[in-house]
């Protein structure tokens, strides 16, 4: 009985070598393609410093990058620092080749007075996207053109640094101002960050669990303590089929009085296996708690398998 079994190979094997040799082609011509062209100026005044950055598509292989800075210099790195000596307007032109494809773009750069004086702007966000007080607060430095920063968050304190982080320690209303200075010239931004008293109110929204495999197939739940006091017990998994496991919660803890300190939060992983003792406790202070920030998410490992992650609400 004859078999077609050569035919029936090929027409597997020809589907792949089309893919292939019309990628191998493609790499061959290339692809360039450059949509913008993004720059960056410090100092308001001569010698310039310009990062200059591309919105551009390509491939990787055989690629050469070309920038004209305008002053009769040029590099071939492909997100370059150029440093211009003289105020001016200079016409930037970069050129990418890619085998035998090619394009180019160009942009006017403007380095005089009027155009890099000096431009402050900042934005911020909370350690734990909260502003419960303290609160840690992390700034975003936007400003253009200038060469020192001086930070007044409000409360007294102050910073040089570009970006800066503060603790913000007690509720409040702060009026955080950023001076953005180059050759004597500040430029001005301010915010006013609105500090949230401590809450008093913890909520536990849900567990999840890890276990070795040896507790597949066991009974497995969470009992949840706060203060030494039993709060509420989960829901069993019934014959776990695998890890991890997630137990909904939204549990109010009845026994937190709204101060933060030595008293645990306790979680205690049990399973049928052995009524008489949990596999793992895991706990934290709540002081710890309002030190690390009012953290959404707290993790615990003990290095052999066993963890648990808790996702925490807070409210007033």
């Amino acid at each position: 009985m004859k078999t077609n079994a050569p035919f029936r190979l090929l027409n597997l094997i020809m589907p792949v070598f089309t893919i292939f040799l019309a990628v191998f082609l493609s790499n061959c011509k290339g692809h360039v393609e450059i949509f913008g062209i993004t720059d960056s100026i410090e100092n308001c005044s001569a010698p310039y410093v310009v990062y200059f950055y591309a919105d551009a598509e390509h491939r990787t292989k055989d690629l050469e990058y070309t920038w004209d800075f305008g002053d009769n210099t040029n590099s071939h790195d492909q997100e370059p620092v150029h440093i211009y000596k003289n105020q001016g307007i200079y016409k930037v032109t970069l050129s990418i080749k890619q085998n035998k494809s090619f394009d180019s773009k160009s942009i006017s750069l403007y380095l005089t007075a009027d155009s890099t004086a000096a431009y402050s702007d900042f934005d911020y966000a909370s350690y734990s996207d909260s502003l419960w007080a303290p609160s840690n607060v992390e700034f975003q430095n936007y400003s253009k053109h200038a060469t020192s920063f001086l930070w007044e968050f409000g409360d007294g304190d102050t910073s040089t640094v570009k970006s800066p982080t503060h603790i913000y320690q007690s509720q409040g209303t702060y009026t955080c101002l950023l001076n953005a200075i180059c050759n004597g010239d500040t430029s001005k931004f301010s915010r006013q960050i609105k500090i949230k008293a401590p809450p008093k109110v913890i909520s536990v929204y849900e567990v999840t669990v890890w276990l070795p495999d040896t507790y597949i197939g066991a009974d497995v739940w969470v009992d949840l303590w706060y203060a030494g006091q039993f709060e509420i017990g989960s829901e069993h998994t019934n014959s776990t089929a695998s890890f991890p496991v997630t137990f909904p919660f939204k549990r109010l803890l009845y026994y937190f009085s709204g101060t933060y300190n030595q008293d645990n939060l306790k979680f205690e992983i049990w399973s049928n296996l052995d009524n008489s003792y949990p596999i793992k406790t895991f706990s934290i202070e709540s002081r710890d708690l309002q030190s690390d920030f009012y953290p959404t998410i707290i993790s615990f490992d003990d290095g052999y398998g066993r963890k648990l992650e808790a996702k925490l609400e807070y409210r007033q």
